[in-house]
């Protein structure tokens, strides 16, 4: 415990960062995760124009990663899940297959995708923000 307090004193910029993740509501989560995957992209887009084959996998990979746990955290028992799951799953396998072909032409498509949902989610965290709570609206008091 007391190192890790150390390494997070000699990085705040990591403290802030991770009492980010600590504090955030499960939306806020999942628009960190697609700044992350967005970030990974565009990365991964430049290493690749500069013939980084190295870094190019290393973006390619925590990106194909965060794509994961982006499906991980589905409920599939709802429809847009399983709407969201048929994205995740063309984005995974289009980096996967831009990984294996060092290829970028495809990233700037998978990253205007991202950027699609990335809005939608920060659109609903703002409404949940500015609505209240489901049983003000029916006239109940808190």
């Amino acid at each position: 415990m007391q190192q890790t307090l150390t390494t997070l004193a000699k990085n705040p910029q990591e403290a802030y960062r991770r009492q980010n993740v600590l504090t955030a509501s499960p939306i806020e989560l999942i628009i960190m995760l697609y700044d992350g995957l967005r970030k990974n992209i565009i990365l991964a887009q430049r290493a690749i124009n500069k013939r980084d084959m190295d870094s190019s996998n290393k973006y390619l990979i925590k990106a194909q990663n965060i794509v994961s746990e982006l499906m991980n955290c589905l409920d599939l028992s709802f429809q847009i899940s399983e709407e969201l799951m048929r994205i995740y799953d063309f984005l995974f396998r289009g980096l996967v297959d831009s990984n294996i072909k060092k290829n970028a032409d495809n990233l700037p498509d998978y990253l205007s995708i991202v950027d699609e949902l990335r809005g939608a989610w920060s659109e609903v965290n703002s409404l949940q923000k500015t609505s209240p709570p489901p049983e003000m609206e029916l006239g109940q008091q808190a």
